[in-house]
C-alpha cells in the first residue's frame, strides 16, 4: 500500500498543482506534472469538458480512485496468502 500512496500521493499533488495555478516552469511541480502524466497515461484525455482543468480533476481523479481500488485489492490478496 506505501507504493499505491506514493503514486495517489503524485497524482494529487497534480490535481492541487493545476487548480490552483501553480507555475509549471518551476522544477517541483514540472517533475511531478511529468510522472503524473506517465502514471495516468491511460486516464488522460477520457474527459473532455469545457475547462482543461476539470479535465485534469477528472481524469487524474480517476486514476488516483483506481490505483487505489487496484492497490487495496493486491494488499487484500497479499494478506491472505
Amino acid at each position: 500500500m506505501l507504493v499505491v500512496g506514493v503514486i495517489a500521493l503524485i497524482l494529487v499533488l497534480h490535481i492541487v498543482f493545476v487548480l490552483i495555478g501553480t507555475n509549471q516552469s518551476n522544477s517541483i511541480v514540472s517533475t511531478d506534472a511529468n510522472w503524473a502524466g506517465h502514471l495516468a497515461a491511460w486516464f488522460k484525455g477520457m474527459f473532455t469538458t469545457s475547462s482543461s482543468r476539470w479535465n485534469a480533476v477528472l481524469d487524474y481523479g480517476l486514476a488516483t480512485i483506481v490505483y487505489l481500488v487496484i492497490g487495496r485489492l493486491l494488499t487484500g490478496l497479499v494478506e491472505r496468502v
